[in-house]
C-alpha cells in the first residue's frame, strides 16, 4: 500500500479557524500568566508563515516594554510561562 500525501490539504488544515483559535488561546493563556506573574507587559502575535512548502501558523508571546525585557532576561518568565501558563 502506498500513501500519497496532499500538501495543499495540510496547508488548508493549518489555516482552519479552529486550529488557529486553539493556537491563539494557548498563546493568550501564556501571556496572561506572564502578565500576572512577571513585571512589565507581554503581548501575543499570530500569523501564518510563508508557504514554502508548509505555511505553518505560529503564535508568539513577546515582551512589549523595557521592563518586561529586563525582567525576562533575569527571571526567564516567558520560558516559565510556557510550562506553567499555557502549553
Amino acid at each position: 500500500m502506498k500513501i500519497e500525501f496532499n500538501p495543499q490539504a495540510f496547508y488548508e488544515i493549518r489555516r482552519e479557524p479552529a486550529v488557529v483559535a486553539e493556537l491563539d488561546k494557548i498563546a493568550q493563556k501564556t501571556a496572561d500568566w506572564c502578565n500576572a506573574n512577571g513585571k512589565g507587559t507581554y503581548a501575543v502575535g499570530s500569523q501564518q508563515g510563508r508557504k514554502a512548502p508548509q505555511g505553518r501558523w505560529r503564535a508568539s508571546v513577546v515582551t512589549a516594554d523595557a521592563t518586561a525585557i529586563a525582567y525576562n532576561a533575569k527571571h526567564h518568565i516567558l520560558l516559565r510561562g510556557l510550562s506553567a501558563g499555557g502549553a
